[in-house]
């Protein structure tokens, strides 16, 4: 059986620890009780009572436990939008160097000289 982690409640309990290896991005939500939070990388250590959230800066390893009993809920970091051009697709990619490569100019209102090919 496999089990996944994010988006559903956690009950913790004292003297039982969570491990999070790889962790940054994700957010912690104490859902009821006292967590308590070690990242490593981060300065201190975060208490949270329910209700309270934080996002791991560190990607170093994160410790999770629960002071007495809690839940928690934990959400995986949010996917970021591919920013370089060659993550769009084929055809849109194509359409986009097609547009690129037009001349815009009469189309912006450019008034130079016109070459006559002709002479005279």
């Amino acid at each position: 059986m496999n089990l996944d982690p994010c988006n559903s409640q956690l009950c913790l309990s004292d003297n039982r620890p969570l491990r999070l290896r790889s962790a940054r991005g994700v957010r912690v939500t104490c859902t009821a009780g006292v967590a308590w939070l070690t990242v490593a990388g981060e300065a201190g250590d975060i208490l949270l009572t329910a209700g309270e959230s934080h996002r791991v800066r560190s990607n170093g390893l994160a410790l999770l436990e629960a002071i007495g009993t809690a839940r928690v809920r934990l959400e995986p970091p949010a996917r970021r939008w591919p920013t370089l051009w060659w993550h769009v697709p084929g055809r849109w990619r194509h359409r986009s160097l097609t547009l690129l490569a037009l001349d815009w100019r009469p189309l912006l209102g450019w008034r130079g000289r016109s070459v006559n090919a002709g002479g005279a």
